[in-house]
């Protein structure tokens, strides 16, 4: 299979997200590359929303390159606050070429931010100097990609990638780096791959090489491709796939959510409770909880998360009711906070 490159400049390289996410904590992203020659067939950058008016049948053949992507993530992440930015991407032979990834983890370290990767490719081991310095600055998360560890389903949906081995072989050099990594499990395919041995041997190798937690979800898909599929899993369960996750991960001694960089300074903490109220969303999923119950939850993580207040500091003053007068934090989850705070302080 042909592969080419097109290379141009674009005017700005950071996404600066309006909330941080609650599966992978960051709240930036850069990337240098659009397209990807492992071609997967169920990846969701397919979708025409992120492609824009590229054909999607040349993901995987043509390889847009963003030629000055350091030089703009210089200037940006200069006037932005430091928080956890998803950067990079090493695909080979894209990287291997334009080394813009490498450069990228530079600029990184230079201005003190904590770094996200994921990663399907052994090319990434070549930065592990990098990596190292990064996590010793602030902190690094690397989640390793895999569906499944069956290599005929690998063959069948992603036959251009790294192979299971070669990922399993990155996540233990990165362990022994104390990298805090674990294995991003999307998507867990239905049908072929959703049953318990296929993920309980997923979590089990994720678990032998180093690995401390897996983050795991479904399928998801875009365009006329879910127009198509979609009425046909209508009633698939997908919290019980969340359900059997958590079991397995119990058994194997890994968390089945990856962990928050929450730093140091006055407004730490908040981080930390908005992390514990990002679970508690996620819990409420797996409990198929109603909508509004769930957003409520949402929404008050988003706010601890966003707001310049000390909440330690309303509640060492306050006491509870301190909690109640912030915006979308009710008495139920005005009470949990306090109880979070307590156990925090008690420590």
């Amino acid at each position: 299979m042909n592969l080419a490159f097109h290379e141009y400049r674009v005017k700005k390289i950071v996404n600066v997200y309006k909330h941080v996410d609650g599966w992978f904590w960051n709240k930036y992203s850069a990337h240098p590359y659009i397209g990807c020659r492992s071609g997967c067939e169920f990846c969701y950058l397919r979708g025409t929303r992120n492609l824009g008016k590229r054909d999607p049948e040349t993901f995987d053949t043509l390889i847009q390159v963003k030629t000055n992507a350091v030089e703009l993530l210089r200037k940006e992440l200069g006037r932005l606050q430091p928080d956890v930015i998803n950067a990079g991407d090493w695909q080979q032979p894209a990287e291997e070429k334009y080394r813009l990834s490498r450069a990228m983890l530079e600029v990184v370290h230079e201005f003190k931010f904590p770094l996200l990767v994921i990663e399907r490719s052994p090319f990434l081991l070549r930065d592990l100097d990098l990596l190292d310095a990064i996590n010793k600055q602030t902190w690094v998360g690397v989640l390793l990609s895999f569906s499944n560890v069956d290599e005929k389903l690998k063959r069948a949906f992603e036959p251009h990638s790294p192979g299971i081995q070669r990922r399993l072989q990155i996540m233990a050099q990165l362990a022994q780096k104390n990298i805090r990594v674990g294995a991003s499990l999307m998507p867990i395919l239905p049908i072929v791959g959703d049953d318990e041995p296929c993920i309980d041997e997923t979590i089990r190798a994720v678990k032998d090489h180093g690995g401390t937690f897996v983050a795991a979800s479904g399928l998801t898909l875009d365009g006329v491709q879910a127009q198509h599929t979609l009425a046909a899993v209508e009633t698939y369960d997908a919290s019980a796939i969340g359900l059997m996750v958590r079991e397995l991960c119990a058994k194997h001694a890994i968390s089945d959510r990856m962990p928050r960089y929450c730093g140091a300074g006055a407004l730490a903490l908040n981080k930390c409770i908005a992390e514990q109220l990002h679970r508690q969303v996620y819990e409420l999923e797996l409990a198929r909880a109603s909508t509004p119950r769930l957003w409520a939850y949402r929404q008050a993580a988003w706010y601890v998360d966003e707001t310049n207040e000390n909440i330690a500091a309303i509640f060492e003053t306050q006491g509870e009711a301190g909690l109640r007068a912030l915006p979308g934090i009710g008495p139920r989850i005005a009470a949990e906070i306090a109880g979070w705070l307590s156990t925090s302080t008690r420590k």
